[in-house]
């Protein structure tokens, strides 16, 4: 329990990342079966692409107030109830697939609920699960948790493929249902979270400098980089002429890549300060949308796939320490509302950009673009090395 695992020493953490394992695990068995079948149901790539922006839009729109409300109630029984109904509603999206009514309008709108659910239930958990550790520890517990989500993203869309292929996405969405069941009920056991209690005047957090260029960072980024996951599947069925199992191959290889870079992420920041790593990180996502785009066969494209994934958790990781790491105990939750909103904001606009350009100009000038922007990105973070990100 050294090093970047150090966090897991901490019992109450320990419970939340191996239940958060899980219910990742449930989460991309579901995206891969919602992504598959929107890809099946349209020829367009806006189909695919509309499935991850309904999931994120929620969460621009609603993640201020789920912050608010995260801050004033018990972030325990907040939980409680949204996987609750995360629960629900992916039953009922299973439970149409299985008699084949599962129409794209229909899952279209049950995503868009999904992401409702989401949104209320992101701020809660970001601001719960990595302070179960000292402060110096955040980092860490920050780059555990996104390192479960990619240990996650690497088996669970190989299982989401096999689900599909052999059984049908009925399975893959009764599977994400079980899992934030499971989830639900470990938070049940854990003791309430009531709000921190708030000394002197609140501060918005959009009144502190180091947070707001951390947002922008986070917002530039998920609009460039999002095209390396959500046009995963249209890369698999165009420019591999393949599958389900070679989108979820794809989407495993994605996952690698991010665990190997997610367990580097503290000791990064702590050798090279946090803008030449996110400037570095971000390079090695530009450097995996270029070689998507050029890719005929799989081992080409999974090597595209591997180095998105280590720019995308060394990046995100990275941003999202640093505000938790800067937020007052009292705004934590919408400090990390603004983050996501941002964040998310950039990736649902980077989702629906990148369908478009797709759609309109094909696919590798869709992702050759993206990396292009990505190498600016860099260079603009890069050149205020000498002022940390997250710092007034």
């Amino acid at each position: 329990m050294r090093g970047p695992f150090a966090p897991l020493r901490h019992s109450r953490f320990r419970a939340l990342w191996l239940a958060g394992l899980v219910s990742f695990l449930g989460t991309w068995v579901h995206n891969v079966a919602a992504r598959w079948t929107a890809a099946t149901l349209s020829p367009s790539p806006m189909a695919v692409s509309a499935v991850d922006a309904l999931q994120l839009v929620p969460m621009v729109l609603l993640s201020l107030f789920a912050g608010t409300l995260a801050d004033a109630l018990d972030r325990r029984r907040l939980l409680i109830a949204t996987h609750a109904g995360l629960a629900l509603v992916v039953a009922i999206m299973g439970a149409l697939a299985s008699v084949d009514r599962l129409t794209l309008p229909v899952l279209l709108s049950l995503t868009f609920v999904l992401g409702i659910l989401g949104a209320l239930n992101g701020p809660a958990w970001q601001a719960t699960v990595p302070r179960q550790v000292p402060d110096a520890e955040v980092p860490k517990a920050v780059a555990l948790m996104s390192t479960g989500f990619n240990l996650a993203r690497a088996v669970g869309p190989a299982a989401g493929a096999w689900m599909l292929v052999a059984v049908g996405p009925a399975a893959a969405f009764f599977t994400n249902a079980a899992s934030y069941t499971f989830i639900g009920l470990l938070l049940w056991r854990l003791p309430p979270q009531p709000p921190s209690p708030v000394i002197g005047p609140v501060r918005s957090p959009l009144s502190e400098p180091g947070l707001v260029r951390l947002y922008v960072v986070g917002l530039a980024f998920g609009l460039f980089a999002m095209p390396s996951l959500s046009l995963l599947p249209v890369v698999a069925r165009d420019a591999l002429a393949g599958d389900a199992q070679s989108y979820g191959r794809l989407l495993s290889a994605f996952g690698l890549g991010a665990v190997s870079s997610g367990l580097l992420v503290a000791s990064a920041i702590q050798r090279f300060g946090n803008r030449p790593f996110i400037a570095a990180t971000t390079l090695v996502s530009a450097l995996g949308l270029a070689v998507l785009s050029s890719a005929h066969t799989l081992p080409h494209a999974l090597v595209g796939a591997a180095f998105s994934g280590m720019g995308w958790i060394g990046t995100i990781s990275t941003v999202n320490a640093g505000v938790q790491m800067r937020a007052p105990a009292e705004v934590r939750a919408r400090a990390l509302a603004y983050y996501l909103t941002f964040a998310v904001g950039g990736q649902a606009t980077g989702s629906v950009l990148g369908g478009w350009v797709a759609s309109h100009l094909g696919l590798q000038p869709a992702l050759r673009l993206s990396a292009a922007a990505l190498v600016v990105v860099a260079v603009v973070v890069l050149a205020g090395y000498r002022r940390p990100l997250g710092r007034s």
